[in-house]
C-alpha cells in the first residue's frame, strides 16, 4: 500500500476501537477489532501498514487438539455446463486423500469470505477460475451426514456453503493440476453422477449435496430444456 495514503488513513481511523466502516472512496474496509485495512483481498495493519499474515487456520488448531473433532466451515462448488441437447454435466474431482469422487471445495481460511473461498478452492483443485460475481448460492449443509474422518485420523464436522457456477463464467487456467489434493477432474452427466453415488465411489460428505443437485437440475433444465 502507498505509504502516503496509508498514513493519511491511519490518522483518520487509528483512534477508533470497535466495529468496521466501509471507505467507498478508497474501496476498502477498515476493521477496528483487527486494527486492519482490507483492500484488494489483503489485510494491512492499521498500526504500521505491513501486510498481516495469518497462520493456516486448521493446521494451527490441530497442533493443540490433535485428531479431536472440529466444527469447520467451508465451501463446495458445483460447476456445470450444458450441451447442445440441453443435457447437463457437472465437474467432479477424484480426491487424492480417499480416492473418491467429490465436489471441489474446502475450508474457509482466516480473512476470506465464502465466495472468495469458493473461487480459491475451485481454482486450486480444478484449475478453473470462476467469476466471483457469477457464483449463485445453492444451499448450506451440516449435521450427521457431514462428518468426516480423514485418513490421518482427523475428525471434522462440516458446514458446507454450496455455490453454483456455469462453465462459461470460468476461465480454464493454463497450469498443471495440483496432485496433492486432486488426482484428476472429469465432467459427468447427472446419470453418471447417480451411478457414482450408487456404486459407493462418492465422498460421503457430498452424497446428499449431489442428490439435491441431480433433483434440482433434472427438474429445472432437463425436463424444461428451454430454461
Amino acid at each position: 500500500m502507498n505509504k502516503k495514503k496509508f498514513y493519511k488513513l491511519r490518522s483518520i481511523y487509528l483512534r477508533k476501537t470497535n466495529g468496521w466502516i466501509e471507505d467507498k472512496k478508497n474501496e476498502m474496509i477498515i476493521n477496528f477489532d483487527l486494527q486492519a485495512i482490507f483492500k484488494d483481498g489483503i489485510y494491512y495493519s492499521l498500526i504500521d501498514g505491513r501486510t498481516i499474515g495469518f497462520l493456516p487456520y486448521v493446521k494451527n488448531i490441530r497442533k493443540y487438539v490433535g485428531n479431536e473433532p472440529l466444527q469447520l466451515s467451508g465451501t463446495g462448488v458445483v460447476a456445470y455446463r450444458k450441451n447442445e441437447e440441453g443435457k447437463l454435466s457437472i465437474l467432479l474431482q477424484h480426491r487424492t486423500d480417499n480416492k473418491k469422487w467429490g465436489l471441489p471445495g474446502g475450508t474457509i481460511e482466516l480473512g476470506e469470505d465464502y465466495k472468495e473461498c469458493a473461487v480459491n478452492e475451485l481454482a486450486q483443485e480444478t484449475t478453473y477460475l470462476a467469476d466471483k460475481s457469477k457464483l449463485e448460492l445453492f444451499d448450506v449443509y451440516a449435521g450427521p451426514k457431514h462428518i468426516t474422518r480423514y485418513p490421518n485420523g482427523d475428525i471434522v464436522f462440516h458446514t458446507v456453503v454450496v455455490f453454483l457456477i456455469e462453465e462459461k463464467y470460468c476461465e480454464k487456467l493454463d497450469v498443471k493440476l495440483d496432485r496433492t489434493e486432486t488426482q484428476h477432474i472429469e465432467w459427468f452427466t447427472l446419470e453418471e453422477v447417480g451411478k457414482i453415488i450408487e456404486n459407493n465411489k462418492c465422498f460421503s460428505n457430498n452424497i446428499d449435496i449431489l442428490e439435491d443437485i441431480i433433483q434440482k437440475f433434472t427438474i429445472q433444465y432437463e425436463t424444461n430444456p428451454g430454461k
